[in-house]
């Protein structure tokens, strides 16, 4: 028997169970606990004493006041744009928000909605954090007197966090907002089994369609656009110019709404950074909702998983699963997912009224999508980001690295702690390394970014896509080049403007001249997407982004990186597929011996669609 044969036999169950595990690792699992989460980079308390009657918006349900941050951004944090989805509306459709009467302090940002406190390096900890009253947007735009009467374009940001994780507080809008003179929206949302959970126990039988979807989340962001279009003008934004964009989850979430009737009309451009996520069938999140409700028996009644299964069945059968659940504390339902297990991604239900049966392809393929001009992208080194989460399953299935460390403590070489050659000694180590992070990254662009690229070509214009590989070898400090590079998220302070990188260890004096020289390059392209549906500037010297062109050796994508002195973009014609990524890594890991290979083939995650 080949080796592919034997490790189709030997490990083929285990990845598939391994597939569905969070890009986070459980505290438990990596020896920390209690970690605090990433800072928010916004201080609303410092600037409350700048306020003044400019700042005061009359939107369709009451009067708002702002703030002035540093004396050029007009702010306003905690927007609402739905009633708090609580008690009786806990997995319910959102509904519009209630009114006020006097003037609304819109200065703090709001609670981030229930979700596992999770550390910068996306570490999760054992402690649930936030609340269910959470459906709120913060606003950002330039500061100008007559700022009513204006209509700049209308930016809205979708974070990322696997639909389990993140919030609104977590970004700041203010120099986007300046730079590329826009108004920028940044939306919350309900998280995890919260915002996806299909269940009969918690459905209508069909008397409200909308709600029996199981997509809340997905609901949350159509309310937040719905609220957007009656209302941005009051911030002097163009209600006619909306731009969805978002990372990750966000990508996700992004591309749902291309692909739903709930998003037709509410936004005119649409952008997916790293999207990687699918959609799932009823039947499958049937299943997931079954396994929340047995974790959340055992957490709070002390049963086994069989006990809990068959209570699970027991109360369903007797009517009162509903009225459990609704009776469980939000953090609750966060806390029982983790103590037994991982907290998996939480995908839209291809229910058929949100989210079309079928999922993206097949709706792309009819033409029945919203069509509108689209940027999809992703980074070079997509894996890298998550592979030292993933050290201690690797180290305990594949018995990877070959020292007694695991990829988990590559982290502890980034913050000065050990040594790369300590946890990776060998050449092998290294190499293996490298393999599974750059053979996943591609395999993640061919499925999320090529082929689906591919795919809206055929039926639209305006089809553009990005390759972002600033912060590898040579751009990046090391060895932070070499364990992360151009990891997941990292693309993000380059299109928001930021003066900070994600972990906090890429930014350097070294490179800062070469890095803002992308950033202000790839923040100029963006800003001329979101005005002309064309992200290249009328004038500018910047290299020709060209369409995605289906044709054997046309432009695909362009490629954002510098050097440490200058920005370095070019178009490029290469176009993957994942048959032929998974050739390319079948080929590159031939050398290996089987645990190495096992462990490569690990991260090759993506599945054709």
């Amino acid at each position: 028997m080949n080796w592919r044969k034997r490790f189709t036999v030997q490990y083929s169950v285990v990845i598939l169970l391994l597939a569905f595990a969070l890009f986070i690792v459980n505290p438990a699992q990596a020896g920390q606990k209690n970690l605090p989460g990433p800072p928010e980079h916004a201080n609303a308390t410092d600037n409350a004493a700048q306020n003044n009657h400019n700042t005061v918006v009359q939107t369709e349900y009451g009067k708002l006041r702002g703030y002035v941050n540093e004396g050029r951004t007009l702010v306003w944090k905690g927007v609402p744009y739905a009633k708090p989805p609580v008690g009786e509306l806990r997995w319910m459709a959102p509904q519009d928000p209630d009114s006020w009467n006097g003037v609304r302090e819109a200065i703090f940002p709001a609670q981030e909605c229930t979700q596992l406190l999770t550390t910068r390096e996306w570490i999760r900890t054992g402690e649930a954090v936030g609340s269910e009253d959470c459906l709120y947007v913060d606003i950002y735009r330039p500061q100008r007197p007559a700022y009513h009467r204006e209509q700049l374009p209308v930016y809205v940001w979708i974070h990322g966090g696997s639909n389990n994780f993140g919030s609104a507080k977590l970004y700041d809008g203010g120099v986007l907002a300046q730079r590329s003179d826009v108004v920028v929206v940044v939306l919350q949302y309900r998280l995890g089994p919260l915002g996806w959970f299909y269940h009969p126990a918690v459905q209508t039988g069909g008397a409200d369609m909308l709600s029996d979807s199981g997509n809340l989340g997905t609901l949350d962001h159509a309310q937040a656009l719905k609220w957007i279009r009656d209302n941005i003008a009051a911030f002097g934004g163009d209600p006619d110019n909306v731009t969805i964009t978002g990372e990750s989850a966000g990508a996700h979430n992004v591309m749902n709404m291309v692909v739903s009737s709930r998003g037709k009309d509410l936004f005119h451009r649409a952008m997916s950074q790293s999207g990687g996520m699918t959609t799932k069938t009823p039947a499958i999140a049937r299943g997931l909702a079954n396994g929340t409700i047995e974790r959340v028996l055992r957490y709070k009644e002390g049963l086994s998983a069989a006990e809990a299964a068959q209570r699970r069945i027991d109360m369903e059968n007797a009517g009162t699963l509903e009225a459990y659940l609704r009776s469980t504390d939000a953090k609750t339902f966060f806390l029982a997912i983790i103590k037994y297990g991982t907290i998996g991604t939480y995908d839209g239900i291809q229910d058929g009224m949100v989210i079309p049966a079928g999922g993206w392809i097949a709706t792309i393929r009819e033409g029945k999508h919203n069509m509108v001009p689209i940027i999809l992208g992703s980074n070079e080194y997509e894996s890298k980001a998550f592979m030292p989460l993933y050290g201690p399953t690797v180290k305990s299935y594949f018995a990877v690295p070959s020292s007694t460390y695991s990829w988990f403590n590559l982290i502890d070489v980034l913050k000065g702690n050990l040594t790369l050659d300590a946890v990776l000694p060998t050449q092998a180590d290294r190499d293996l390394y490298e393999i599974a992070g750059k053979y996943g990254s591609r395999n993640w662009r061919a499925k999320f970014v090529d082929t689906l690229a591919n795919e809206l070509a055929q039926v639209q214009d305006n089809v553009y896509a990005y390759l972002f590989k600033w912060g590898g070898i040579g751009s990046g400090p090391s060895p932070f080049d070499f364990i992360y590079g151009a990891g997941h998220a990292m693309e993000i302070p380059f299109f928001f403007g930021e003066d900070q990188d994600l972990f906090g260890y890429s930014f350097t004096p070294q490179n800062e001249t070469g890095r803002k020289d992308l950033q202000a390059a790839m923040m100029e392209y963006l800003a001329q997407f979101v005005r002309t549906d064309n992200p290249n500037p009328l004038g500018s010297n910047l290299p020709l982004w060209e369409e995605w062109s289906n044709g054997a050796g046309a432009p695909k994508a362009i490629v954002f990186d510098a050097d440490p002195q200058q920005k370095q973009i070019a178009m490029t014609s290469e176009e993957l597929t994942v048959q032929g990524v998974t050739a390319e890594l079948l080929g590159a890991i031939n050398p290996l011996p089987p645990n190495a290979k096992a462990a490569a083939l690990f991260f090759q995650w993506q599945a054709p669609w």
